[in-house]
């Protein structure tokens, strides 16, 4: 019983603090005999008058609140207070707001209003080419101005009027940023002119999917991923392709030209790339500079510069160019295609007993060359560095050893 007697009497006494506390700190009994002070803050949006007031508190945290940070003290108390937080290293925003924090939600309502974010320049593919769009400065309210007046205006003249100044905010990425990482690293152009329609078709689709293609550093991509996979419902037509060494008929036959057209402008524009060669050296690109495409053979580059790069193509009289931008390369970069040995290939005469070349009543021993040949190859692929125009490395690319084909002649029986 003499515990319970304690404990009541301690219960007693909190309650009588905390109302007491309550009573103590009343809106009306702060408002009495206290002079609050009014504030102009002139911006472009107009003129904020702002009148102190007390606040008042919803709970027990509140009047806590108000109290350690004088917010419903006189002026000459306040200024005290953030004469205090500015000695300990607050800002002067953070120092008003713990005396005036209805008049810093206020003005951050308008500092909202008038702020306009910066735009950093940017590169932007249009038409087979790249452009700089230039950046454009922000706009902001220049807090530590505007607050450092408030500070002052309180302290020395009890109130009174400011102004709001706006300040430029300057973007991150600028156009003289991104025209250190848009210079030329390559360019590569291959002939198409003498294909059928079919194959030219194929060649230009393929390419167009390269267009405007951004390489982030360090980041790898697949031509298979960017091209698509090449049926009819992704516009590609039938033309010939390679397969076991042999010339067929097969939907997206081109595509390896344009494969082979970017795997040279990378490898000449200094990134990593990954390529096969075909069965059969083609006829577009010297020995083991060629880079075959399949349903299992992929092309892929990686980014080993420090900046993005940027690849662009264009096709015009039955040609194609591949370009490379990015930063600036630290050498020019050539390709060596070097023969190590060479296959002749075979003469191959058949009589066309089927009349698959000749029409029946053709004269008897007519020659007709069905297929040319085409040697096989051993090769080996280098890369050579030039700086100041001076050769500084040789580097060995890939070996590749190639089928040879035969010529093959029909005879009329």
């Amino acid at each position: 019983m003499k515990k319970l007697g304690i404990a009541v009497y301690i219960i007693a006494i909190f309650a009588c603090v905390f109302i007491s506390a309550g009573a103590a700190k009343a809106p009306e009994e702060y408002a009495e005999d206290i002079k609050y002070p009014t504030l102009i803050v002139q911006s472009e949006k107009g003129a904020y008058i702002y009148e102190d007031k007390p606040v008042t508190p919803s709970d027990f945290t509140v009047i806590e609140q108000i109290a350690s940070r004088r917010i419903n003290a006189p002026l000459d108390q306040k200024i005290e207070y953030m004469d205090e937080c500015v000695f300990r290293g607050a800002d002067y925003k953070t120092a008003v707001k713990q005396c005036f924090p209805v008049l810093v939600r206020e003005l951050d309502g308008i500092a909202d209003s008038i702020f306009i974010p910066p735009e950093n320049a940017k590169i932007e593919h249009s038409s087979g080419a790249f452009k700089i769009v230039s950046e454009k400065p922000g706009r902001r309210i220049n807090e530590g101005k505007l607050y450092a007046s408030i500070y002052c205006a309180f302290k020395f003249s009890g109130g009174g009027e400011v102004k709001a100044y706006t300040e430029a905010i300057q973007p991150v990425i600028t156009s003289d940023m991104l025209r250190a990482e848009l210079l030329p690293r390559s360019a590569y152009t291959t002939d198409f002119s003498s294909s059928t329609v079919e194959r030219a078709h194929n060649v230009k689709l393929a390419l167009s999917k390269i267009d405007g293609m951004i390489i982030p550093p360090g980041e790898t991509v697949s031509f298979n991923a960017a091209v698509g996979e090449r049926t009819e419902a992704n516009g590609y037509k039938k033309a010939k392709i390679i397969v076991d060494g042999k010339y067929t008929d097969g939907y997206g036959g081109g595509v390896c030209q344009a494969s082979t057209a970017v795997y040279n402008a990378a490898l000449t524009a200094g990134l990593h790339c990954s390529a096969n060669a075909h069965s059969i050296c083609p006829s577009y690109c010297p020995a083991g500079l060629d880079a075959m495409i399949s349903s299992v053979s992929d092309l892929l580059i990686t980014n080993t510069t420090t900046h993005s790069v940027y690849i662009s193509t264009s096709v015009s009289g039955g040609k194609g160019t591949v370009k490379v931008f990015g930063e600036k390369p630290e050498y020019k970069i050539e390709s060596e295609s070097v023969v190590l040995d060479v296959e002749k290939y075979d003469e191959i005469e058949q009589v066309d007993s089927e009349y698959k070349y000749f029409e029946r009543g053709a004269i008897s021993g007519s020659r007709l060359l069905v297929s040319l040949g085409k040697d096989g190859t051993k090769s080996e692929t280098y890369i050579k560095l030039y700086k100041d125009g001076k050769l500084v490395d040789r580097v060995k690319v890939r070996e590749n050893t190639y089928k040879a084909v035969p010529q093959i002649i029909a005879i009329a029986p």
